[in-house]
């Protein structure tokens, strides 16, 4: 199964999308069989604001092959907008059950070259930065239908809403939201469709 089912199974939801409902759509078209939450005093937000996580590990959190774990900064999700924030990164992270084998960070080498890609811009983009990037992308896409995407759209552009009432009404971000209304929103979108 692939993203793009998720996806295709978002538009028909009457009502909130709840990230349980993510999650467990999550499991159910992927490899993974279980996803845990954590959150952590540890991760400062300005450097990191969860991390995803296979199994098979041991201790601290033991976890299964084909398990998951989602790590979130305590500070993010208690802080200013922590629901809308936990809200979106939880769901970003779960976005990595789709990442292919290529793409996963499941190696010492591929988390240093993860973390120098993102140290420097010039850096040529390794396949697991390229999964943080279609994560975000998917993320927004389960998180916001596409019909009420462009319900927002005309809004917006009517001056009958902005970005901080949209960003209440998904629970998102407002510096998320922002990039549901980008001109190449809909071209992303299909890029990250596997």
């Amino acid at each position: 199964m692939t993203f793009r089912t998720l996806y295709e199974e978002v538009q028909t939801v009457t009502g909130k999308i709840s990230t349980n409902w993510i999650r467990q759509r999550s499991v159910d078209l992927s490899r993974i069989t279980h996803i845990k939450e954590m959150w952590s005093n540890v991760l400062d937000p300005k450097y990191v604001r969860g991390f995803y996580i296979e199994g098979p590990m041991g201790p601290p959190i033991p976890r299964d092959e084909n398990e998951a774990l989602i790590v979130l900064s305590h500070s993010m999700c208690t802080g200013a907008q922590g629901k809308y924030w936990r809200r979106y990164i939880k769901t970003k992270e779960m976005m990595h059950v789709f990442d292919s084998d290529e793409e996963l960070t499941d190696s010492a080498e591929k988390f240093d070259d993860l973390v120098e890609t993102f140290k420097d811009p010039n850096a040529a983009p390794s396949p697991q930065y390229r999964a943080e990037i279609k994560a975000q992308w998917r993320a927004l896409a389960v998180l916001c239908q596409e019909h009420r995407r462009q319900e927002f759209m005309a809004q917006i552009a009517g001056n009958a809403t902005n970005f901080d009432i949209v960003s209440g009404a998904l629970q998102v971000p407002p510096t998320m939201v922002r990039n549901l209304f980008r001109d190449d929103f809909l071209t992303r979108i299909e890029g990250v469709m596997d």
